[in-house]
């Protein structure tokens, strides 16, 4: 009649203390393990023979953990496809990071869109606008005292409300003429005034004319005398 097979269960070293060195139950003689036997330790159980990685009473025996699947050949072409970081496990899909253009792009365009209109509106407003015409023109000579050293003449430009600018030159009955002067217009603007420095030095009974010349938008000229005396 065969024997029954052994329990592994039963395969432990006692480490109770026995109350006497001939204790039969001492000592357990073990049989050679299975590559794959699992023995158990009662939780008290603490020897010389229990190792630091041991947990919770529990020894395992067999084969070790299996390697990581994957050559270095393979590690190289996935971080070379950019699919795993040098540091990273394999397997794991590396997301790019967009440049920073294309996150702000959509709001450049749209203030490049609104600043385009903006412009496009306001030329398209000017435009729209009748040009500036010059209507009429005054020119007013003061009373000039005795030996006066300087008369102010005082011109008058009257336009239609338009923007603009207005090119004009002053004449003077001695035969000489100012430089092609520009008065600035604004908007809704309907009179301007310019004026001439006449100067006078010495003795002497002079009869003077002063000319306003509007040379553009319109030709408009306009004139007033005035006499000298320093007799």
């Amino acid at each position: 009649m065969s024997t029954p097979p052994e329990d592994p269960r039963l395969r432990f070293a006692r480490t109770d203390p026995a109350l006497r060195p001939d204790d039969p139950d001492l000592t357990v003689t073990l049989p050679p393990a299975e590559p794959a036997a699992t023995l158990h330790l009662p939780p008290s159980a603490a020897g010389a023979g229990a190792g630091a990685g041991a947990a919770e009473g529990e020894t395992r025996f067999g084969p070790g953990v299996p390697g990581a699947s994957g050559t270095a050949d393979d590690r190289a072409t996935e971080i070379w496809r950019g699919t795993l970081t040098p540091d990273g496990p394999s397997g794991v899909t590396v997301r790019r990071r967009r440049p920073w253009w294309r996150h702000e792009l959509p709001s450049l365009l749209v203030v490049v869109a609104v600043v385009v209109a903006v412009v496009l509106g306001m030329r398209s407003c000017t435009a729209a606008r009748s040009p500036l015409h010059v209507v009429g023109a005054t020119v007013t000579a003061p009373e000039v005292g005795r030996c006066a050293k300087t008369v102010l003449v005082t011109g008058v430009l009257r336009t239609d409300g338009n923007p603009g600018t207005v090119d004009y030159r002053w004449k003077r009955s001695d035969g000489t003429a100012s430089a092609v002067l520009h008065q600035q217009v604004g908007e809704n603007v309907r009179s301007s005034e310019v004026v001439l420095r006449w100067s006078f030095d010495g003795r002497g009974t002079m009869k003077a004319t002063a000319t306003l010349e509007v040379l553009s938008p319109d030709r408009v000229t306009a004139s007033a005398g005035f006499t000298y005396d320093c007799s």
